[in-house]
């Protein structure tokens, strides 16, 4: 028989190897790394992302006063992961700092930034612009990775990392000759509005829905048992968006000196011209594209470069797949999101517009 000394070993052993951390990670000079553990020292840190000796590592807390780090300190990434180099001739006595630090959050390896420490799965799927049927795993160093529920807190310092998983689909119906899943939003009982906004999501209000020869009210709930066709057409409505509107706020921009264009079709935009990059970055200056919303003044949101901007893969956020044709130029989207997450207060549309929007766009640009 065990000793019971033998027994409590083999319980602490067992309590160890079922001890589930959570995964952390680390941006350094806008790169991210993984990192053993939570807790680590700066040098140890340092050696993970290629740092040389030469300089010094300061945590990111956009604020003159961030906070450089000793090689022999320990640091909690849970406090703030995001980090810069910074040679140790420029190094200057600092007080102390108060401004909140950048935290990254990681899904699926790609990373955003934001200072808010306190998301929810519903607010961390905007910020990385994901399908609201994605399901969040919260990524730990164990097998039993755990699913994160809808709307769930996920708390920064509980961990930072996810994995995504696709729900296993069932229902399956074709819109406009199209096919479409739980994946994308089908469910057991859906509304003439949700059917439409599969194919017209910017304005589905604006559409009529029928079924063979029956007509779906927008209002109207229908069971979906599978296989169903339906077809979905606009209305003869004329907008989408306010364009005096767009026009009045990029006129203040432009009293003050700023270069803007507005491109209403084929997709409508507001492009800034010659926007300043940061102090000493290769190009200077740089166009930005953003994208007019349908509805506006609903959210602003994104931001697109050049397609052979050798910004891209620098700037903050992911560059993602969609491309957009306007003024003589392809323009590649940037996963930037300010108003959600990114620093910048959640959208009012009595305060903010594309008047207000410029600056977001110029402090993510001073970040390359």
């Amino acid at each position: 028989m065990l000793q019971s000394s033998e027994k409590a070993a083999m319980s602490e052993s067992h309590d160890r190897c079922n001890t589930a951390d959570p995964k952390f990670g680390a941006v350094v000079d806008d790169v991210p790394y993984p990192v053993p553990r939570q807790k680590l020292l700066v040098s140890i840190l340092k050696s993970q992302a290629g740092v040389g000796d030469d300089v010094v590592l300061v945590r990111d807390h956009n604020s003159p006063l961030d906070v450089i780090l000793d090689d022999d300190q320990l640091v909690d990434l849970a406090n703030g992961n995001v980090f810069y180099t910074l040679s140790k001739c420029d190094v200057q006595p600092r007080g102390h700092c108060s401004s909140p630090p950048k935290l990254a959050y990681f899904v699926d390896d790609a990373f955003e930034v934001t200072t808010n420490s306190y998301l929810t799965e519903v607010t961390l799927k905007q910020l990385f612009a994901l399908a609201e049927q994605v399901r969040l795993v919260r990524d730990l160093k164990s097998p039993n990775d755990v699913v994160i529920d809808y709307a769930e807190a996920v708390p920064f310092e509980v961990g930072p990392v996810f994995i995504t998983r696709k729900v296993q689909s069932k229902l399956r119906i074709t819109v406009n000759h199209r096919p479409f899943t739980e994946d994308d939003g089908v469910k057991e009982r859906m509304s003439g509005l949700a059917i439409a906004a599969l194919v017209y999501p910017e304005d589905p209000g604006q559409t009529k829905v029928q079924l063979g020869e029956r007509v779906i009210g927008l209002t109207e709930e229908i069971d979906i048992r599978g296989c169903e066709s339906f077809e979905v057409v606009r209305c003869d409505v004329k907008g989408g968006y306010e364009l005096s509107r767009v026009q009045r706020e990029v006129e203040i921009l432009r009293a003050g000196g700023a270069s803007v264009s507005i491109i209403e079709s084929p997709t409508p935009v507001v492009v800034y011209h010659k926007l300043r990059t940061c102090s000493g970055c290769e190009p200077s200056h740089t166009d930005v594209l953003v994208p007019i919303p349908s509805g506006y003044p609903s959210e602003i949101d994104w931001a697109y470069l050049p397609i052979e901007s050798p910004l891209i893969g620098r700037v903050q956020g992911s560059p993602q797949e969609h491309r957009i044709e306007a003024n003589g130029t392809t323009w590649r989207q940037i996963s930037y999101h300010p108003h959600r997450g990114g620093g910048a207060p959640p959208f009012n549309p009595t305060k903010h517009g594309f008047h207000t929007y410029l600056s977001e766009v110029l402090s993510w640009l001073h970040r390359v």
